[in-house]
């Protein structure tokens, strides 16, 4: 385990804890249609199968247990039938029982990508394995979070057992028809492992990573809030460098570069740029991709550079957004599991379609060759609104604005100049009646000094003294909202915005804020940051900047702004929160990805 940073994080992980602790001791139960593992079904083909599912074992090539779930379909006549492979999310275990699950055998399923799986099996007699990942469920070994020699080993080693023992397995020429369905990890197998063994025909990877280093280090700044959840759903079973890589971040806010490197090498872009040592190429599976633009583990970012790198190998690939993914307890609002989820219904212009029916119609058609009806390559969902917005492609900007020059204060403080700042005068005399004589004359120097806010560093451990440390470490910055543009029309904001921002003063090299897109409302009401996304950079001077993807509806009247932050709670590194509050200046510009609205 490792030391968590922030009561904040303290908090989000215990809940967490809680909810993965139950599902982990799902991983002893037995399904109620267990055969021998000993003894599978022998290898004839054209043979009459029954539908039943049984619980199956092997010894992996570093001589772990490799565990997984075989799910037979009915099937008569024994006719030829694809097979779709199922994993589950970090911290969690495979589906034992799709046909009369237990209540937690319900909550580990309870997700888009275990409703295909199981109607896969029932509704279009697929083969289906569910199986538990390395270091999870009844899977021995080490977690190493994807590394394609390991755990892609172990998915192939489950292939080729499938390929021996099951007996209608549809095959082209000499490969099986395979399929794969997961979110989150469950998408990370099948992006790393279809790269690496390419007997897969079609993915469909929900809420899953490009680049792993993006993900958990972007511009060098650890997201700790979700590292720390990583951890403790990990139950000790990282790698020890993994382990070691989440103390640093947590600590210094830095994490070794060699760990940065391997990551990167657990990652499907890895594959795209065709650069690794090993000569490995990206996967040659026709995909689906489904992301949540409020998604602030892997965001849309991550599924665009998916989706361009499957589109650039020549595959078949379409990329849905919408707007769940993996949520934040206490930071976000949840969604329909407490960690991760999918929407049920995908909108997009004036289409709907239910997502599990989408994703299950696509593996169909890819591996039966049937043709549903024609998808988009790109769609926007828009859920609350139920309607959307079609591309054929994804827009980076578009839309060019100035940002007028602004001063910021980096660092946790600076949620502290600006409440200390903006209290009302009665409550500032309130507070100042009921403080000691010296608590009274810091407040009083801090709030005389805020026309000067390079002073505030003079009373920098004063104010950390004053303050009740669950105040400091709680506080959630507020942020700066720089306005760009006031909308002249109903559209959305769909893609990814460009910035090119001029950073000055400050702490010069050493300055960290935080960027996203924010909205204030033309019907009144505050300014709220856009899909919860933020950004960190880093330094000083023209640096030029993708943003986090955005999918936001906007009325005519709206005004689109910059927003920046001195401190997040995403980012909670001691480093990240104690930088001097020197005012740092930011302008630039930032292009907006926005498509109008055409009319009804």
């Amino acid at each position: 385990m490792f030391p968590v940073s922030r009561p904040l994080s303290q908090c989000i992980v215990l809940i967490t804890l809680s909810l993965l602790a139950a599902c982990g001791g799902s991983s002893s139960s037995s399904s109620s249609s267990n055969t021998n593992s000993s003894n599978p079904p022998s290898s004839n083909s054209g043979q009459a199968e029954t539908q039943t599912h049984y619980n199956q074992t092997l010894v992996g090539f570093d001589d772990e247990t490799v565990a997984f779930t075989v799910y037979v379909p009915e099937n008569p006549q024994g006719k030829s039938v694809p097979l779709i492979l199922h994993s589950h999310g970090f911290g969690l275990s495979r589906a034992k029982n799709f046909d009369n699950p237990d209540p937690i055998e319900s909550f580990l399923t309870n997700d888009v990508s275990g409703d295909v799986a199981r109607r896969a099996w029932l509704e279009k007699g697929f083969y289906v394995i569910s199986f538990d990942q390395r270091g999870f469920g009844e899977t021995t070994g080490s977690i190493t979070v994807m590394d394609p020699d390991i755990d892609c080993r172990n998915v192939s080693q489950i292939i080729d057992w499938a390929e021996e023992n099951l007996v209608n397995l549809s095959f082209e020429n000499d490969d099986p028809l395979i399929g794969s369905v997961g979110l989150s990890y469950g998408g990370g197998f099948q992006t790393v492992c279809s790269s690496v063994d390419k007997r897969f025909d079609a993915i469909v990877p929900l809420a899953t990573w490009s680049n792993l280093p993006y993900s958990l280090y972007a511009n060098n700044t650890p997201k700790n809030i979700w590292l720390d959840i990583l951890s403790v759903a990990s139950m000790g079973k990282l790698e020890p460098y993994l382990t070691q890589a989440i103390i640093g971040a947590t600590t210094t806010g830095e994490i070794d570069p060699d760990t940065v490197a391997r990551l990167a090498g657990h990652s499907p872009l890895s594959f795209c740029e065709g650069e690794r040592s090993d000569g490995r190429t990206l996967s040659n599976a026709d995909a689906l991709f489904i992301q949540g633009s409020n998604d602030v583990l892997f965001n849309i970012n991550e599924a665009v550079e998916n989706y361009e790198c499957w589109k650039g190998q020549g595959n078949e690939a379409h990329l849905f957004i919408q707007k769940d993914g993996h949520i934040l307890p206490a930071l976000q609002t949840a969604g329909r599991q407490i960690l991760f989820g999918t929407e049920g219904t995908l909108y997009c212009d004036d289409q709907s379609y239910a997502t599990d029916d989408l994703a299950l119609n696509f593996l169909a058609d890819k591996l039966q060759g049937t043709s549903s009806a024609t998808i988009p390559n790109v769609c926007f969902s828009l859920s609350e609104e139920q309607t959307g917005v079609i591309a054929s492609d994804v827009k980076r900007g578009g839309s060019l604005n100035s940002v007028v020059e602004t001063q910021i204060i980096p660092g946790g403080l600076s949620n502290i100049v600006d409440l200390l700042t903006s209290l009302p005068l009665q409550t500032v005399l309130a507070t100042l009646s009921s403080l000691p004589v010296e608590a009274s004359s810091t407040l009083i120097a801090v709030l005389t000094a805020a026309a000067d806010p390079t002073s505030l560093v003079d009373y920098l451990d004063d104010i950390v003294n004053l303050l009740p440390s669950e105040l400091l470490s709680q506080l959630v910055a507020k942020g700066v909202f720089i306005p760009l543009q006031t909308m002249n029309n109903d559209g959305v904001l769909a893609g990814i915005p460009l910035a090119m921002l001029n950073i000055s003063g400050g702490n010069g090299d050493g300055n960290l804020l935080y960027i996203g897109l924010g909205k204030l409302p033309a019907n009144g009401g505050d300014f709220a940051l856009i899909n919860d996304q933020v950004l960190p950079i880093r330094g000083s001077g023209l640096l030029a900047q993708e943003m986090i993807g955005v999918s936001e509806p906007i009325a005519a009247g709206d005004t689109i702004g910059l927003m920046v932050y001195g401190f997040h709670p995403y980012f909670t590194h001691v480093a990240s929160i104690v930088q001097p509050p020197i005012p740092a200046a930011i302008s630039g510009t930032v292009d907006l990805p926005f498509i109008a609205k055409t009319g009804d």
